[in-house]
């Protein structure tokens, strides 16, 4: 068996100069956008700086308006960043309006991206002991280019990505236990070096099967699916129908081999990847925690490059690039912190308050119940 070389878990570019921090919670800035040129994100983006100056110290309403701000700022392309706007100035300033649509956005798009959202992310293997021959399915040189269903695209990614984690490099666990020593030699498994449980981290999540049903007027599944995918694709201009829809949610593009522990960062908005320009599937590794198992030996600002010598597609850059924008607006905007406390809250309250003031949080967690559960 020939030596396969896999993802590059190390810098392949030079960096002339650091990134910028990684975001936090910060106020929107000044406008950028000139009226002249721009009209339209102009007057949206001030219509975010009223709002959030008008907001006092309603934490919410700071959170709602910096929001809208920033996706604006951190749109993918233009026309993403005109849609933003138009959908801002169709609220006319009424704050009512702007909250309802910065909701909108956090409980359909960023919701969408915030997947596994227990604290202890599942794992993407069958729950009982595989036999023996099943753990050697996964270590085999035969592989569907067009997974259709979730084992065989675990499979499949793992023969593209050297069975390994694409970020840290970690060998996978349960191939290298069931390899011989003559693969694992080919696949220069040699020496020192880490292994962990790997997962197929899904990019877009498929676990609501988001088949449509156009046909079944009001279908609450339909309705909210379609609320889901119209956002993506003005936002990020990738038309799920075409692309992502049933069983297509688990090809290749859609996602990476990657430990357990980065998994769980990546769907918590916690981990995200941003291009480097001009380097084809090059990414620098951003997070709020640097000092992750799996990162901190790539250096203070980690740079991967995803390779592969098999014909299997690599995870498309514009999914990557529109989760990496939804992470940075989750932090920026405190939306992420505010997503951590209601989970946080679902998980530890047992009953709903008899004075009502659970009601949003039932009304949200109704909202999630839509993605998982209804039409499943």
């Amino acid at each position: 068996m020939a030596a396969l070389p896999g993802p590059v878990a190390v810098p392949a570019v030079a960096v002339p100069f650091p990134p910028a921090p990684v975001p936090v919670r910060q106020p929107l800035p000044p406008n950028p956008y000139i009226e002249a040129i721009q009209p339209a994100c102009h007057s949206a983006y001030d219509q975010c700086l009223q709002a959030e100056q008008a907001a006092g110290g309603d934490s919410q309403f700071l959170m709602h308006a910096r929001c809208l701000g920033y996706l604006i700022r951190e749109a993918p392309d233009d026309e993403a960043r005109c849609h933003v706007s138009e959908e801002i100035l169709l609220c006319n300033g009424n704050p009512k309006s702007l909250n309802l649509l910065a909701k909108f956005y956090i409980e359909h798009l960023f919701r969408l991206f915030r997947q596994n959202k227990g604290r202890t992310p599942g794992a993407s293997h069958h729950p009982s002991r595989p036999s023996f021959e099943e753990e050697r399915f996964f270590f085999s040189s035969t592989v569907d280019s067009a997974p259709k269903d979730h084992t065989a695209a675990k499979k499949a990614a793992l023969r593209r990505d050297n069975y390994r984690c694409m970020v840290s490099g970690d060998a996978d666990l349960n191939s290298l236990t069931n390899m011989t020593d003559d693969e694992r030699a080919a696949l220069n498994f040699t020496g020192v070096f880490e292994s962990s449980e790997t997962n197929f981290c899904h990019i877009f999540p498929p676990s609501t099967n988001w088949d449509l049903k156009p046909e079944d007027i009001g279908h609450p599944k339909t309705h909210y699916s379609g609320n889901v995918w119209g956002i993506v694709n003005c936002f990020g201009g990738i038309n799920v129908l075409d692309e992502l829809t049933g069983d297509m949610a688990h090809r290749l593009s859609n996602g990476l081999t990657m430990s357990v522990a980065l998994h769980g960062y990546f769907d918590r908005l916690a981990l995200w990847f941003e291009e480097v320009p001009n380097n084809p599937h090059t990414y620098r590794v951003r997070t709020l925690l640097p000092n992750l198992r799996g990162l901190s030996q790539l250096g203070p600002h980690p740079v991967v490059t995803f390779t592969t010598t098999t014909n299997l597609e690599l995870p498309d850059p514009k999914y990557l690039r529109l989760h990496a924008a939804v992470c940075r607006v989750a932090h920026m905007s405190s939306a992420a912190k505010y997503l951590d406390l209601y989970d946080r809250e679902l998980e530890e309250r047992k009953a709903l308050a008899r004075d009502g003031s659970s009601a949003e949080l039932l009304s949200t967690q109704l909202r999630r119940a839509l993605l998982t559960r209804v039409g499943a």
